[in-house]
């Protein structure tokens, strides 16, 4: 198990926790672009406080399931400001590891249009993590990452890229590219929606590969084992979230599946899949 929470933590710094990025993204679009259900219901705040959890029934990093079906819940806060800014942070809980509550994860960025119909977004961010573990586990782990990423989207699609570089111990870096949609199902009220989300998306970086040599024929004992970095497509992603937005709740219920590529000869992942649950809280300040 102790090997598992080493790998768990390392896939964090490098993952920038799972969908953390995407769902910030996701928000700012939706709070200061041309969203008009969304600009009705918070205008004319220029601070805001979003609160929520999502739950994951199994955790993988790249379409490598971690641990026995696994559960996962990330809580998380953050303040946003209309003038791009925004901080927060996101807390993790395993139920298989011990402690189940691993990391906290600071976040800090800024989000500014690119063009004069706020179809173009670029985005920039500091994560720093905090381990509720011994320093002997986390010795090896990178603490701090940067991310930078571009979304382009119209009322009905979009796509997204996000560059993800961690430091500290070591250095690491990975790339997102995606391509979503948002169909609405139902309006109701004012400001109520039902929609489909669905998102297709590819990660990049890096896996390590074992090569091990056969030794001689005087002395087959003398093989050894080493290891490369290669870096390559690891996993694709369709996810379909059903979303409801009612008032100052939102809730997305959604259904993923994995399809994970290998450099690896010797290794084989299986195309997997997972559920998953979430609800925010969205709030004015001001």
């Amino acid at each position: 198990m102790k090997q598992v929470v080493i790998i768990i933590l390392m896939l964090l710094s490098a993952l920038n926790v799972k969908g953390q990025t995407n769902r910030i993204d996701s928000l700012l679009l939706d709070l200061f672009n041309d969203d008009k259900t969304f600009n009705r219901l918070v205008s004319p705040a220029k601070l805001f406080l979003y609160s929520g959890f999502n739950y994951d029934d199994r955790a993988f990093y790249a379409g490598r399931e971690l641990g026995d079906h696994m559960h996962v819940v990330t809580g998380n806060v953050y303040l946003f400001h209309t003038n791009g800014f925004y901080a927060g942070a996101s807390g993790l809980w395993y139920n298989q590891l011990h402690p189940s509550y691993t990391a906290t994860v600071a976040v800090a960025g800024f989000r500014k249009p690119l063009n004069k119909k706020h179809t173009l977004t670029g985005r920039i961010s500091y994560n720093r993590y905090f381990f509720n573990l011994p320093d002997s586990v986390i010795s090896g782990v990178n603490l701090n990452s940067v991310g930078a990423g571009l979304t382009w989207r119209n009322s009905k699609a979009g796509a997204r890229v996000s560059f993800n570089a961690m430091f500290g111990n070591d250095f690491g870096m990975n790339l997102t590219s995606a391509l979503f949609a948002n169909l609405n199902l139902v309006h109701f009220g004012e400001t109520g929606r039902l929609c489909l989300a669905p998102e297709v998306s590819a990660f990049f970086g890096s896996e390590t590969i074992g090569d091990e040599s056969t030794g001689t024929a005087g002395d087959p004992l003398s093989a050894t084992l080493s290891t490369t970095d290669k870096y390559g497509l690891l996993n694709t992603q369709a996810y379909i979230p059903l979303c409801l937005y009612a008032g100052d709740f939102s809730f997305e219920f959604g259904y993923s599946v994995n399809m994970p590529f290998t450099q690896d000869s010797n290794a084989d992942y299986p195309i997997s899949s997972f559920f998953s649950f979430s609800i925010g809280l969205l709030l004015p300040l001001d």
